[in-house]
């Protein structure tokens, strides 16, 4: 008797560690694919009707964050010159495209050309 209950808690503990192991091994995983995201690479090929397609390909590697950051600052430079010139507030804050946005490098950067082009457009 006491016996099949040693095994079962013995059997218990076990099943239990093994559950403990890979539970946790899998939300470690989970963790540390999720902060080594791959670079997109987008590639852009010539179309050449006539030509073997592989003969001067051409590959363009794209940063996303970059292009978000250059679009953030022209939008808020010419919303800033706008602001400036038709004597409104200094409001950065009021535009869609900055409310709207989730991308944080583009918010920084509306913010930073929106300053930058009421400072000129005023001076």
């Amino acid at each position: 008797m006491k016996l099949t209950v040693i095994k079962k808690l013995l059997t218990g503990m076990l099943v239990m560690t093994a559950f403990l192991i890979v539970v946790g091994s899998t939300t470690a995983d989970a963790q540390s694919r999720a902060f080594c995201r791959p670079r997109r690479i987008i590639v852009y090929r010539p179309y050449h009707p006539f030509w073997n397609p592989y003969w001067g390909t051409t590959v363009r590697v794209v940063d996303p964050i970059a292009a978000q950051r250059e679009q953030g600052y022209n939008d808020g430079r010419s919303r800033g010159k706008d602001d400036a010139r038709d004597g409104r507030e200094n409001d950065p804050e009021s535009y869609k495209k900055f409310n709207k946005s989730k991308s944080l490098a583009y918010r920084e950067a509306f913010l930073q050309g929106y300053a930058d082009g009421y400072r000129r457009e005023l001076n």
